[in-house]
């Protein structure tokens, strides 16, 4: 399992870019958690190839900002080995921004 936490403040267009998830490691699923101070903050996935997968959902509003791994549902995506996932983060007001992103392969079901 890897797990990536990136803290926003502005715009991210590629929130796994230097990450240990940059390019995913093996065949698995990848799950993205991400919560936003505000209401307008959006979230797309790419993925290889440059399809479109997740486009310009609402994150979930939280005070702090971060988001509740025991209650929210996850963006989930089946990843394959090699593949680049581009999480894009569009802030439109000011906000704090926490995004996880958790990486399982088959070896850790």
């Amino acid at each position: 399992m890897i797990v990536v936490t990136r803290v926003l403040s502005a715009d991210d267009t590629d929130v796994l870019a230097s990450t240990d998830l940059a390019n995913i490691p093996a065949d698995g699923q990848l799950d993205v958690y991400a919560a936003s101070t505000q209401s307008d903050t959006t979230c797309s996935i790419t993925g290889p190839g440059n399809e479109p997968v997740i486009r310009l959902r609402p994150l979930q509003l939280r005070t702090n900002g971060q988001p509740s791994l025991e209650t929210d549902v996850p963006f989930t995506l089946g990843a394959v080995q090699g593949g680049h996932y581009v999480i894009n983060i569009d802030i439109v007001t000011a906000a704090t921004v926490v995004v996880v992103a958790i990486f399982r392969d088959a070896g850790d079901a």
